[in-house]
């Protein structure tokens, strides 16, 4: 639901930006005359007139006419545009303000707060964080990748992972809270298995979002295997920015870990 209301304040945002533009606009236009310019189809072809409403009169006007009254042309449009930009802003501000009207939390309070001895006997409709995540790791078994680790390097929950960079990457959602698994399995769409680095999980939206680390990003045949198994995923509908998620180094330019927080805070864990 908080997603939700983050993209619909992101849309308002948006449409406030123009509208203040809009009424900038807008409030050049002194001492509105009652004269637009319509047009009609007639045969296949756009006719163009001038339409002095006050004086009830109708002229008709070649194309070559148009550029005199391109000063009406442009207000009559800065004019539509503003009003459908004050009806936009109304309706998003009524949509969030009723969205956040909703919370879902008042469901899982009448959960949690019944008496301990009859909670074992309750499926609750909206599963606890504790039993969700616990079934996620079950759903999401880590160390699926069967090609040998090399070296010995740990990370702070003991996993053997193949890099120091991973090692970085798994310690930050350690630090972080975020659930997560080393090397899962998933099927792509073209039936191909494939183990991304990490697969973590949103415990806000319940959305499990996958990691790649792209260590070598400067070696041509590196970089070439990369894009293509970053296509591979979007076939498989892993969307970069959106469920899926990248770091990248070279020999010469290490793993810049502000990048991979501030990632963190913005796609995996809000509430940072």
């Amino acid at each position: 639901m908080k997603e939700i209301i983050r993209k619909i304040d992101i849309k308002l945002e948006e449409v406030n930006n123009l509208l203040r533009i809009s009424n900038k606009q807008i409030a050049q236009y002194n001492n509105i005359t009652d004269i637009h310019i319509q047009s009609s189809m007639n045969r296949g072809y756009e006719q163009f007139y001038c339409v002095d409403r006050a004086r009830n009169t109708r002229k008709y006007l070649r194309i070559s006419d148009l550029v005199k009254y391109s000063s009406l042309i442009q207000r009559d449009y800065d004019i539509k545009v503003n009003k459908k930009l004050v009806k936009m802003q109304k309706k998003l501000t009524r949509i969030a303000k009723n969205l956040r009207e909703i919370d879902l939390s008042e469901i899982k309070a009448v959960y949690n707060k019944q008496p301990s001895a009859k909670k074992p006997y309750i499926t609750p409709i909206i599963p606890s964080d504790e039993d969700f995540i616990a079934r996620w790791y079950e759903e999401n078994k880590g160390a699926q990748n069967t090609f040998p680790i090399e070296g010995n390097i740990y990370t702070e929950r003991g996993e053997h992972v193949r890099s120091k960079s991973e090692k970085i990457l798994a310690d930050l959602f350690y630090k972080y809270d975020i659930p997560y698994v080393y090397e899962p399995k998933i099927k792509m769409n073209n039936g191909h298995m494939a183990c991304p680095d990490f697969a973590l999980l949103n415990k806000e939206t319940r959305q499990t979002i996958y990691w790649e680390h792209l260590g070598l990003i400067n070696q041509d045949e590196y970089a070439v295997r990369n894009l293509e198994k970053l296509h591979e995923y979007e076939e498989s509908s892993l969307i970069l920015g959106e469920n899926l998620l990248i770091s990248m180094e070279s020999t010469k330019k290490g793993l810049n870990t502000k990048i991979v927080e501030m990632q963190i805070k913005k796609k995996i864990s809000k509430t940072l």
